[in-house]
Formats: structure tokens, sequence, C-alpha cells
């Protein structure tokens, strides 16, 4: 293979519910050898288990050797490779022992749970977490397989999972409401098929499974938009890094509308009544004050409704509300998701790829979200400047 090739696998586009192609992310060089060495090391193509000097790598596969050296050191890091001085790089056993059996009809699925407020946590997991796992049990028990299922911090999912794998001969894994790079590398690496639920990394041979939140929060702005509001302010889940797609989504609804954008509108908050009161004390302050506000949760939006009347505030006259999803909310406008259908599709990707020998691409999907109408969001009683 000639040295000059640089042609990166993208990863193939998917289509989300606004109708535009997703922009399909190359993988980095780096991680395409590592990938070829993963699968090369996975079919035992190395004699002796040893592999070629970082020179011929680099030579066969048309990259330069630096290349080939951190490629090497991550699967070293992962446990797949051995290096000894003046012998060279060996091939050894995982780490973590799969013992995946033919036979065996058993799939794991792993969730992980975050630090939070008090309260906060089983608020934020409780509706969604659980509808998503019994869509993945209704589809794994048609298709006559079994889940087993553990949850565990997210701190301790690398240790959950080699509890788990060693304890259940598993043909592929879930992975929900988790993305650990570094994890995910190692098991997709060991040749186990594996989805991401709730959440989604462009890792070679790992397929993902989650809510389209930029589109739902963008199709939210819309939804404002059009009944009269110009100045709506966001409530952010403080825990951003685990969900920076609403924040994109509420941004790029305002630039769509062509309506101003204050860093000032773009309110952080946990889920519990302190959190709620935050943002109601935060937004009576501003000025101009905004005519309507879009919750990251429902969950959420129902605790700020409950702590606005407590100041006089009315919803929908003085304050338009919305919520992005979660639990059911008697009244409240908001857009929600089939968290049932994400758990049944995720088992649909991982028997896929369970059936296909390690030959199945990796599928990205996006599920969108749908507008239920409530009493919570009206015009505003006078149109902003």
């Amino acid at each position: 293979m000639s040295k000059k090739r640089r042609d990166a696998a993208a990863v193939p586009p998917v289509e989300p519910s606004g109708g535009l192609n997703r922009i399909a992310i190359p993988l980095r060089l780096v991680d395409q050898v590592e990938q070829i060495l993963r699968d090369a090391i996975a079919q035992g193509r190395f004699t002796g288990n040893r592999l070629p000097t970082e020179v011929d790598l680099a030579d066969q596969l048309g990259v330069s050797r630096e290349t080939v050296r951190r490629a090497t050191e991550n699967l070293q890091r992962d446990g797949l490779l051995v290096k000894f001085r003046r012998k060279g790089t060996f091939t050894r056993s995982p780490d973590i022992a799969l013992r995946a059996a033919p036979a065996s009809t058993l799939l794991g699925y792993l969730q992980a749970d975050y630090p939070a407020g008090p309260g906060e946590e089983e608020a934020v997991t409780r509706a969604t977490s659980g509808l998503m796992l019994q869509g993945a049990l209704d589809e794994a028990g048609r298709s006559g397989f079994e889940l087993v299922v553990r949850r565990a911090p997210h701190s301790q999912m690398s240790k959950a999972f080699q509890q788990l794998s060693q304890s259940a001969r598993l043909r592929g894994v879930i992975f929900a409401s988790f993305g650990e790079e570094k994890i995910l590398r190692q098991v997709a690496g060991l040749g186990l098929p594996t989805v991401l639920l709730d959440h989604d990394l462009h890792l070679p041979k790992v397929s993902s499974v989650r809510d389209d939140s930029c589109e739902g929060a963008r199709q939210a702005v819309l939804h404002l938009a059009g009944l009269g509001h110009r100045w709506i302010a966001f409530a952010n889940w403080h825990r951003t890094d685990l969900n920076p797609w609403r924040l994109m989504g509420y941004r790029q609804g305002l630039r769509d509308c062509r309506l101003p954008r204050r860093r000032a509108w773009e309110l952080s908050a946990e889920f519990t009544p302190a959190g709620a009161a935050r943002v109601v004390s935060d937004l009576m302050a501003l000025s101009p004050r905004p005519t309507a506000l879009l919750c990251f949760h429902n969950t959420l939006a129902r605790l700020v409704m409950e702590e606005a009347a407590r100041h006089g505030l009315q919803v929908p006259a003085d304050l338009s509300l919305m919520g992005c999803g979660g639990e059911e909310v008697p009244g409240l406008t908001c857009h929600q998701a089939d968290w049932f259908g994400q758990g049944r599709r995720a088992v649909q990707i991982l028997l896929r790829a369970v059936q296909g020998d390690g030959n199945v691409p990796p599928e990205h999907e996006l599920f969108p979200y749908t507008l239920r109408p409530g009493q919570t969001t009206a015009p505003p009683r006078s149109a902003a400047p």
C-alpha cells in the first residue's frame, strides 16, 4: 500500500428527523490502524503471536511509524499487546475473559448511574431508563434471547462489565447512558458486538441508538416562536457533559428563527426543588424577562411550574413553559421521544451484529421527538419589541 494514501473511513451518515444528512465524522488515522490491528489479532493472523516491526507495519499500511507506534500503545494499554525489549511485540489474551459460546442466548445490559443531588438521579433516569429497559427486554424475549441486567455507577462500569462477562457467556452487550471511550474500545476490541443506548461515540464497530435531542430542542423553539415568543430562555441540566445536544438545538432554533440569544437566558440547574427555585429566581431577575422557558426535562418543567406559582407567576399567561421529554406531566406542553422503541431498536441492532459474525457495519440511529400539546404554552400577552 502506498505511503501517500491517507483516506479516512467515514461513519455512514444518519438522516435525522429534520431531513438533513448527519455530518460523517472521519476516523483518525491512528484509529483506523488500531482497528485493523484489533481485527488481525482477533483473527490470529500474526505468526507465533508476534507482530511485524513498526517499520514493516508502517510500510504495509502506508502510514508513518509514529502512527503505528501510537496505535500499538493503545492496544497495549487495552491489554491486547505486550512489548518485550529486544524481542518484539506479541499478542496476549485480554484481561477480560468473555468465554462466549455460539449456543449462548445471553445479552448483557449495563445501565450507568451518575451522582446527583438528593432525589435528582431518580427524577433524571426513572422515566426514560425504565422504558428503554422494558423495550430491550421485550425485543430480546421475542427473539429468543435473554438480557442479563446490571446497574452500576458510571465510574465502576469497567468492573461491572468484567464481573458480568465472567459470570455469563455473553453474545453481545448494550451500554445504556454511558459513553467512556476507553472501556468501549476495550470491549469492542475483544470482538463482542456492542451497542450504546442513550449515548453515542464514533468508534469502530460500536453502534448507537439515542434520541435526537438537538432536533427536538430546535423544534421546541420553533413551536414557541410560532406562538409569537421572541425572548425564549433555556433551563439546562447542570451535567452539561452528559447531553450537550439539547443546548445545541436550542441555540440552532434561535438562529433559524432569527431570535436574539443571550447567555444570561441559558440557565443551569439540578432537577430538584432547590434547582427549580434558582431557575425562577434568576428568570425573574432578568431584564428583559423572557416570555417563554424551555426546560431540559419534564421533571424540571414541573418543578419550575410549581415554584413559579409560589412567586405569583402565572403559566402560561406570564410565562409559557415547555419540557423536552421524560416523565408524564399532565397538561404540560412538551416534546417526547419513543424511549421504549429505542430499547427495542438497540436489541435489534445488537442481534444483527451477533448474527453477522463481525461483518456487519455499525449502525447509528436517532429517534425523533413528537410534540404533545398542553396547557402551559400560549401567545405572549404583548409582542416583544
